[in-house]
């Protein structure tokens, strides 16, 4: 009995050991406290600009840290083949690749110099880290790809500097970020049209291409996300309010790679729904804006660009591109409706005042042409029996089905 009792304490701690060593949460752990030491350093930093040298050591801190997490991760993915432990760990390398720890960030902000420096330093740096995993994994990278992720990871380097210099130019301005909105807007959808970014051939080991196909995914999404994350510190920086209209891009972004990507293996309900809706909710997000970007584009100052404006253009280009991709005949319509809006005015007082106008003269319009007396009646009632003939006629030229011929008997 004793003995029993004595195996049945020792059987709790052991399942809780076995359960540590197949979760393995420590480089959980590790990731968690890198990431949350690179953001309190770097909160510490923020507020004094003489603090240069701690945010250089930490830079070089994580690219040792990097190297270390790329070495294991491919060991114990390629010899130990721990798919789940490798999976984590290269998370965590795009994450720490993708600067989402702002260490780039901050330097540039406190000195151009030194940051570019770095910064080009750990450009040079990210491409010998990529070139490495891409040799352990066998992703091989088309140009394509090349492209693409050298774009995104350039980005990700240089727009802090690029804003910094703007505002010590007194130059940045609320259009600046909006430009730079559309710029991430429009990351998505380059992304699905220079697709496929690699090629990897399939192994002999299903979990392997299960872990590359993975990895692969992080290499498109974490570049974008952290493209994001720069965005709103850049905002937060400079001292710059996100307004509701700076997510119309990015939803006309996503939605339009989603469109592109997809909309060939989806019901064609389906599609025409998400372009109506997305495009709603963008033109709807770019109803307000500052009166600093409602700015002129012709020389009588007669014209204006807005926000609103041009989502309701690019809108109307994406629904223009559902009917002629899918032959969705409701977004024809939709199209030049949201391009008619656009023509009205750029801003929604503008608009509703020109549709009042337009209704009112509608309105004289048609009580002159209306008749007064029956014989007018008449004369309209002939003129839409002729109408109405037509496009009867039409119809049934539209609908008309191929004649079938008399089987022999």
């Amino acid at each position: 009995m004793a003995e029993h009792e004595s195996m049945g304490d020792f059987a709790a701690p052991r399942a809780l050991i076995h359960k540590i060593f197949d979760r393995n949460p420590f480089f959980l752990m590790s990731g968690v406290l890198m990431l949350a030491g690179c953001f309190m350093i770097n909160s510490a930093a923020h507020g004094d600009p003489d603090r240069i040298w701690p945010i250089v050591g930490l830079v070089a801190v994580f690219n040792f840290y990097e190297a270390l997490v790329i070495g294991l991760g491919l060991y114990l993915g390629r010899v130990s083949r721990l798919y789940r432990d490798t999976a984590f760990l290269l998370l965590l390398e795009v994450l720490l690749l993708c600067d989402v720890s702002l260490a780039y960030n901050e330097l540039l902000l406190k000195s151009l110099p030194i940051g570019a420096a770095v910064g080009g330093l750990a450009l040079a740096l990210a491409w010998v880290k990529l070139a490495v995993i891409d040799r352990v994994m066998g992703l091989r990278v088309t140009r394509a790809g090349i492209f693409m992720l050298s774009t995104l990871i350039a980005l990700l380097f240089l727009l802090p500097g690029l804003f910094r210099e703007l505002t010590r130019m007194d130059l940045l301005r609320e259009g600046h970020f909006y430009a730079a909105w559309w710029g991430l807007g429009a990351a998505p959808l380059a992304a699905a049209v220079t697709q496929p970014w690699f090629t990897p051939r399939p192994s002999d080991d299903p979990e392997f291409d299960k872990l590359r196909l993975w990895v692969t995914r992080l290499l498109v999404v974490v570049p974008i996300a952290s493209l994001l994350l720069h965005m709103r510190a850049a905002h937060y920086v400079d001292d710059r309010p996100i307004y509701l209209y700076n997510f119309a891009p990015l939803i006309l972004g996503l939605t339009a790679a989603w469109v592109y990507r997809r909309s060939q293996s989806v019901v064609i309900q389906k599609v025409v729904a998400v372009t109506l809706v997305a495009g709603g909710v963008a033109v709807a997000l770019s109803a307000s804006f500052p009166s600093s970007m409602s700015v002129p584009i012709d020389p009588s100052g007669s014209v204006f660009f807005s926000p609103l404006r041009l989502v309701l253009v690019v809108t109307a280009a994406l629904c223009a591109y559902v009917w002629w991709r899918r032959g969705a005949w409701v977004c024809l319509p939709a199209a030049m409706g949201f391009l008619f809006t656009a023509g009205l005015g750029h801003t929604v007082s503008t608009i509703s005042a020109r549709v009042q106008a337009v209704v009112h003269r509608a309105r004289a319009i048609g009580g002159t042409l209306m008749p007064d007396s029956i014989s007018g009646w008449g004369v309209l009632a002939v003129i839409a029996s002729f109408m109405f003939l037509a496009i009867g006629a039409a119809t049934s030229l539209m609908n008309r089905t191929p004649r079938v011929e008399d089987k022999p008997r």
